[in-house]
């Protein structure tokens, strides 16, 4: 008896282009470039970040609402990596003339956990340099420019959260975002793609050229503000990354390959997210770069030049303590002293009057009267500043 065998050929998803062949053994992909931009963000992202909260939790001694906004970012983008990973995995970057059905739905469901996760981790990433803006160049809380900061944080929550809530519910059933064939209906989720790229490349501009004026209005030499220029607007490239990433996602609307577009948006959008965590990391390093030598808040070197410094003019001025002890100094002079290390993040609040301030270390005297302050450097202080 004669036996026979079917070598049937699996039909794919999508017909593919006149001329074209199904490939379902060896089909094109994208894999490659994906492996290289996940490559590239993970250890500099992670480095930065890792410096970053060095800076903070060692050298300063801080940990307020930024910092936690920028761990969560951090874990934003090497998360969003892992998504991006498991898209490739699960045949995304390949055309759907080359896959299955079953293929496909696979690749599908990991796109649609993609769009989710982005809005989640560009929002906080976006507010995370917000508060940092608010942080450091906000005159008063309620200066023109820190309402410019708390009115665009409130929009960028409100947007996201609306985008967010729209992409989970996309289709209904929600399982009908990877399979097509359950019934039910859909919204136009690429059209809210495509309004996302385009609102993110604006905000991104907004949120670039913001500090600028501010920065060139500071009482400093020209070069520190170009110093300070470049540490902040190195997230010219966050508008640039979405800019391009927009103009995939509109040039990839009408495209019926997903499948291969899509990857292509997530790999500018984890761009767009690593560039923002390298600049909320950025301006924090500098510390580094001087050796952690620290120029103390101009409120703190009035108090203490007037003999009126207090543990509460410590907790207001980011001013951390230290256990210092010496030998005896002078003639008289206690052995034990207290390490003060001043903060430099009130800058911007600074008088105009202001002359210079050279100081990053003062040591008080436990055994004397509070007005007896020794100075182991020269503060500069104009003495119409002083009230």
């Amino acid at each position: 008896m004669a036996t026979t065998t079917s070598d049937a050929t699996p039909t794919p998803a999508l017909l593919p282009p006149p001329g074209t062949m199904s490939n379902f053994d060896h089909p094109a992909t994208s894999k490659g470039a994906m492996t290289i931009a996940i490559g590239v963000v993970i250890p500099l992202t992670t480095i930065c970040f890792l410096l970053r909260m060095y800076v903070r939790i060692w050298v300063k001694r801080q940990w307020i609402c930024e910092d936690w906004l920028s761990l969560m970012a951090w874990i934003g983008a090497i998360t969003y990596c892992g998504t991006g990973a498991a898209t490739m995995a699960h045949h995304g970057g390949e055309h759907e003339w080359d896959l299955t059905h079953a293929q496909v739905k696979e690749a599908y469901y990991w796109l649609y956990v993609a769009r989710i996760h982005y809005g989640v981790a560009i929002c906080v990433t976006k507010l995370a340099i917000l508060c940092l803006y608010r942080r450091v160049f906000s005159g008063h809380p309620r200066s023109p420019f820190d309402v410019a900061v708390v009115v665009l944080s409130i929009l960028l929550v409100l947007y996201y959260v609306a985008t967010v809530t729209a992409k989970i519910w996309e289709c209904i059933p929600r399982a009908r975002a990877w399979d097509q064939f359950i019934p039910g209906h859909c919204i136009e989720v690429l059209m809210l793609v495509n309004v996302d790229g385009v609102f993110n490349a604006l905000t991104d501009f907004i949120m670039v050229i913001m500090p600028l004026r501010v920065v060139w209005n500071l009482n400093m030499k020209v070069m520190k503000k170009i110093y300070v220029v470049l540490a902040f607007t190195f997230g010219m490239c966050a508008p640039a990354f979405s800019l391009v990433g927009s103009v995939v996602r509109l040039r990839g609307h009408k495209n019926p390959d997903k499948t291969w577009v899509q990857p292509q948006i997530i790999m500018w959008a984890l761009a767009e997210i690593a560039t923002g965590i390298l600049c909320v990391s950025f301006p924090e390093l500098g510390l580094l770069l001087r050796d952690g030598k620290r120029r103390p808040s101009v409120e703190a070197s009035t108090g203490i030049r007037e003999g009126r410094y207090r543990e509460q003019d410590a907790a207001f001025n980011g001013v951390r303590h230290n256990p210092w002890t010496s030998g005896k100094r002078g003639g008289g002079g206690g052995g034990e002293y207290e390490h003060v290390e001043l903060d430099e993040v009130r800058l911007i609040n600074r008088p105009t009057n202001v002359v210079s301030v050279e100081s990053g270390q003062m040591h008080q005297t436990r055994g004397r009267s509070s007005g007896d302050v020794e100075v182991t450097r020269e503060v500069l202080v104009d003495s119409a500043s002083i009230v």
